[in-house]
């Protein structure tokens, strides 16, 4: 039977494993691309109409300000 300290010692390896292999596709072995993806989320319609309407005044898409609320959130992914 292991004890506490040799369980310890292997979680922390196996954290070290994971902070040093860069972002691949378990499936084929590629390094993940930077392609873009869909997001989707509820929001009421009367929301997304007027919101549709103010970005089409300003002269933006809506993929435009949400990706620069996201990151002014988050901030961008290293």
């Amino acid at each position: 039977m292991s004890s506490y300290g040799d369980i310890i010692q292997q979680g922390r390896k196996t954290e070290k494993q994971k902070k040093s292999q860069k972002a691949v596709n378990t499936v084929s072995g590629k390094k993940v691309n930077n392609a873009p993806v869909n997001i989707t989320i509820k929001v009421p319609r009367k929301s997304r109409q007027y919101w549709t309407s103010q970005c089409k005044l300003a002269g933006l898409t809506m993929t435009e300000v949400l990706v620069e609320a996201l990151e002014e959130r988050f901030g961008k992914p290293d």
